[in-house]
């Protein structure tokens, strides 16, 4: 046994050594971060503005280890020395403390590309591109020497296939690129033999020297860049910084700690449907009113809200209702925090890009109340339930019919947090309240408290439920098994799922007549025989259980040894049974009253059988709602969510009124930060945000010193485990380094994504990432496996992981029969079957439920469809493009546009155009436009296109031909990401044009499954 005072030692001990493992993983992390931070960089604007850390160098040549314009090497050198100190708090040069710089890291860009005026119609940016660029050691001599970071950087937003969506120029392979980036770290002490390195590698990656490189359409810039890269311009750096605070800080950030622990071998049950109704009154609100959630959401949200763990995993596959779920959250959230009468939770929602965000925003704007007096905001000018934080740069035009709120504050909070604003709102408020209430309200808090009154109201109504209907199952089963008992008929007494109350009724008097035979039957006995049985005479007892077994023979009573033949022991048999069969009415009573009161008309599923029998009648008659969890839904919690938001515009206002009285009020202390994001958290229930603008977010400023100037300097500090709830969207997108920092900004979090579609835009190479871990301690040296073995699985990479993968990690919950950890969203509603059942079949295990239906004749086309089109592929600037597909499908859309549009309205609106091809893509475009199509409104391009989008028709230019060999780009590896997320995009049609030579139904490949399931244009005719 061992001794309690080394217990504690051990578990002290386990703990530290927990909290090393984990700064080893955030430093790690930090270091990946700060190495993507040149994958776009940008200097055309700093040249233009003369900045001091940037120059050009005419008629370069990559050789030469001398830069000779010694102005421009000292203005570099000077302002990277300007940079150091000023970290540092240092202004003064003649202070002791400052700190002279001799040599610096500088990024080099040799080559530069423009587009041709005349191109211009095909690729957008004029800018010029800078798709490479390598290091060199600078020093204030001009003398260039070995970095320690050898590897050159190729920009990832020109790198097919993750190329960027705005971007036309493709530079190089991303799987060449990381096939170069081998294990090892180059050994070269010459700078000539490092220059050579370079070379081959650049000439390995895009085949052509760099000397001799040409990019068809684009003209070559003979100048070069020399850049010191800066840090504050970058959109990371918010997050490297975060990095910085959270590895000096002294907290334990919980969410963060569980999120980044590697072993976790908790695998718990997620709620079965026959355990919901214990959750039922944990589930307060609801924000919308049209649907109610499926079975599998209702699963996830009610095992999320009795979740003990910090992370919490939903694996959504397409079309599952993911915004629906999450919808719910913030309402009950909203609701929640209401009846507790203390603060609102503060709710944050983030995801990797502006696409995953502007998805979210839709979601919480466009979602609507029930009408009636309760409908809207009551609140002048204020819509919607969330507020985007968006980037200083973001223009008025981007942010149109938005919430935002801006680092500066602009946006809605400063057209509404004054004084004229308030009082405006206040006489609305009391308008709008006293209507409802009808009666009038004379003061605001007057409102919140009635409304909250009847908040409280509806979760005991709630809490009733359950209790009913727990007290009636367990009469039932009461009455099942001690009154019926095992073996007898029971269907006369049940009136559909439930006991009958007649039958109840009619066995209750039965019995009571019962009693009234037997106190008759004892009192006529003889007294002889009664003595006789007294004393046990074994003939007197047989003549007497005769007798009583005919009494009792049409009763559910048994003979034998369930009772003594005594008075007392029939009596207390009949008794107990009396008290069975009363108890089950007035269960019964209970529950049907509470129903009748709440005009709720379905009873709680029992099985996962009966949930789906009520779901495919619902699905059936086009019902709403026809169960009693879909009925709270739509009636009693979306209330509730009205009331709450009614609730809380009020608390906002009284909030208001006393913090603009403090003369602090547009400070930037925590406690006032804390004090703002709480007061708006009443008003927007939740803010929506990029990881890359969380962090600069959720910040606070303290006073520190004066500096050497006078000037007043200020320490910014995170607001450590302030946010309640983080939600993570399109989790299957981010990457770790950029996503985990923010976990140390929250208490919770609900992680959401998908691994089986889009992956995240890994911007480092594996060469990269395991010097980074190497150098964080957390493998040995570079023939350590257990990268590979450990942490790859496990999403920790930033080579290969994700948030989701991490989630999934860190989950305790996990599905029977389910690889994945983490809750699983299974109903399908977005596709017809014939098009899901292929995404099924090639990613999901055909573990999805298809509920929209089989496609009808009413189609314009077959559902899953492929037109052949004869032709061949051209590979220019390391990408494809087929000019016969191009023509064929303007051509098409044009002879159909008619009846596309009778049927969706706008053409734009109604078809998407997916190709794996950023070539296709410009193309493609200019086509359309040139064909009159409207293409700044239609989806056109890569699958990151239409990611979280849908349309009814999409489009699949293929653009292989004949000719073309190898593997296709969407069979590489033979992951199903690229067709999973291009066929899940389409509602009633996805239509392929291709050369079916291409097309293998053989092959067990994404493309030879796909083969399989296309209706062909042959088979129509």
């Amino acid at each position: 046994m061992i001794d309690a005072t080394i217990f504690v030692d051990l578990v002290t001990y386990l703990k530290k050594g927990n909290k090393m493992e984990h700064k080893k993983w955030l430093d790690y992390w930090k270091k990946c971060l700060a190495d993507t931070l040149y994958a776009d960089l940008e200097f055309v604007k700093r040249i233009k503005e003369k900045k001091r850390d940037v120059f050009e160098i005419e008629h370069f040549q990559i050789d030469p280890a001398y830069v000779h314009d010694l102005d421009k090497v000292k203005a570099l050198m000077d302002e990277q020395e300007r940079r150091v100190n000023e970290k540092q708090r240092v202004s003064d040069r003649e202070s002791k403390n400052w700190k002279q710089i001799d040599r610096v890291d500088v990024l080099i860009a040799p080559i530069r590309f423009k587009a041709p005026t005349e191109h211009l119609v095909y690729f957008k940016d004029p800018k010029p591109i800078t798709p490479f660029w390598y290091y060199a050691t600078l020093n204030r001599e001009g003398v260039l020497s070995v970095p320690e970071t050898t590897f050159p950087i190729f920009q990832r937003k020109h790198l097919s296939p993750i190329a960027d969506e705005k971007t036309d120029f493709i530079f190089a392979e991303l799987e060449n690129i990381d096939y170069l980036s081998t294990v090892g770290k180059e050994r070269t002490e010459q700078y000539s033999e490092y220059i050579d390195y370079v070379k081959e590698i650049f000439r390995s990656a895009t085949k052509q020297k760099i000397d001799l490189y040409q990019a068809e359409g684009y003209e070559t810039i003979d100048t070069a860049v020399v850049l010191l890269p800066d840090e504050e311009k970058q959109a990371a750096i918010g997050i490297v910084e975060l990095y910085e605070k959270i590895l000096r800080s002294h907290g334990d950030h919980s969410l963060l700690r569980e999120l980044i622990t590697i072993e976790n071998n908790v695998n718990q049950r997620p709620a079965e449907v026959s355990e919901l109704i214990n959750s039922n009154s944990f589930h307060l609100g609801q924000m919308g009113f049209e649907f109610p959630l499926s079975i599998s959401q209702r699963k996830s949200l009610y095992t999320f809200l009795n979740a003990q763990s910090k992370v919490f995993a939903v694996n959504g596959p397409p079309g599952t209702g993911k915004t629906t779920l999450l919808q719910s959250i913030v309402a009950n959230a909203v609701v929640q925090s209401a009846i507790a009468g203390k603060e609102p939770a503060v709710i944050l929602a983030c995801s990797t890009n502006n696409q995953a965000v502007t998805n979210i925003m839709d979601s919480f704007t466009k979602a609507k109340t029930q009408k009636g007096l309760l409908e809207g905001r009551w609140l002048p000018g204020i819509e919607g339930y969330a507020c985007y934080l968006p980037a200083s740069g973001k223009e008025e035009h981007e942010l149109r019919g938005l919430n935002y709120k801006k680092l500066d504050g602009e946006g809605l909070f400063r057209l509404i947090e004054n004084r004229s604003y308030l009082e405006d709102a206040q006489k609305h408020f009391i308008g709008q309240s006293s209507q409802y209430l009808e009666r009038p309200v004379l003061r605001i808090k007057d409102a919140t408290t009635a409304l909250r009154e009847e908040l409280v109201q509806i979760q005991e109504t709630l809490q009733l439920a359950g209790h009913y209907w727990n007290d009636y199952l367990a009469n039932e089963a009461l009455f099942l098994k001690d009154y019926l008992f095992e073996g007898k008929a029971t269907d006369r007494y049940y009136d559909g799922p439930l006991l009958s109350m007649p039958a109840l009724h009619k066995e209750l008097a039965d019995l009571k007549k019962l009693e009234e035979k037997v106190v008759e039957y004892f009192r006529k006995e003889p007294a002889i025989r009664k003595l006789f049985c007294f004393l046990g005479i074994r003939s007197a007892k047989k003549n007497r259980a005769a007798e009583l077994t005919i009494i009792l023979r049409d009763s559910w009573l048994e003979s034998g040894d369930r009772f003594h033949f005594t008075l007392s022991g029939v009596l207390n048999r009949i008794n107990q049974d009396i008290s069975i069969v009363h108890s089950s009415i007035k269960s019964l009573e209970a529950w049907k009253s509470w129903k009748q009161t709440h005009k709720i008309v379905g009873d709680p599923p029992r099985s996962e059988e009966a949930y789906w029998a009520f779901e495919r009648m619902k699905i059936e008659k086009k019902l709403t709602a026809n169960c009693f969890y879909d009925e709270l839904d739509v009636s009693l919690r979306h209330k509730a969510f009205q009331l709450a938001l009614h609730y809380w515009e009020g608390e906002y206002l009284s909030q208001l009124e006393i913090d603009l009285m403090d003369p602090k009020f547009e400070k930037k202390t925590e406690e006032m930060m804390k004090r703002r994001w709480r007061r708006q958290s009443m008003l927007m229930p939740c803010f929506v945000s990029t990881f890359f603008m969380a962090p600069k977010f959720f910040n606070s400023y303290k006073f520190l010193t004066k500096g050497e100037n006078g000037k007043k300097l200020y320490d910014e500090q995170a607001l450590f485990d302030f946010i309640d709830l983080l939600i993570v969207d399109e989790a299957g997108q981010v990457s770790p380094e950029v996503g985990v920092a923010t976990f140390a900004l929250a208490k919770k979090a609900i992680v959401v994504g998908d691994v089986k579609q889009i992956e995240p835009v890994w911007n480092i190479n594996s060469k990269i990432d395991l010097g980074n871990l190497r150098e964080s301690g957390l493998i040995k040296n570079y023939e350590d496996m257990v990268y590979e073995k450990k942490f790859d699985s496990k999403g920790f990479l930033a080579s290969s992981g994700s948030i989701m993968k991490m989630a999934q990690n860190a989950c305790y919950f996990k599905e029977e029969n389910n690889s994945e950890k983490g809750v699983m969203l299974l109903e399908h509603r977005r596709c017809y079957d014939e098009i899901i059942r292929y995404c099924n079949e090639l990613a999901y295990e055909n573990k999805l439920i298809p509920l929209k239906g089989k496609a009808g004749p009413d189609l314009l086309f077959p559902a899953m469809y492929c037109i052949h089109v004869e032709g061949s592929s051209t590979a220019a600037n390391n990408s494809r493009y087929n000019v016969q597909e191009v023509e064929f499908i303007v051509n098409w859309l044009a002879k159909y546009r008619q009846s596309i549009e009778e049927k969706y309205g706008s053409i734009e609106q109604a078809v998407g155009i997916i190709t794996p091809f950023t070539g296709q893509k410009a193309r493609l475009q200019f086509a359309l436009k040139r064909a009159g199509f409207n293409t700044s409104s239609m989806k056109i391009g890569t699958v990151h296109a239409l990611q979280g989008a849908e349309r009814p028709i999409v489009l699949f230019s293929m653009v292989y031909g004949k000719g073309d060999v190898g593997t296709m780009f969407f069979d590489r590896h033979g992951k199903p990401n690229m067709l999973n997320v291009a066929v899940s995009r389409a509602e009633d049609h996805f239509i392929v044009f291709a050369d079916t030579a291409v097309l293998n139904k053989h092959a067990q490949t994404p493309s030879g499954l796909l083969a399989k399931r296309l209706t062909y244009e042959s088979e129509e005719r």
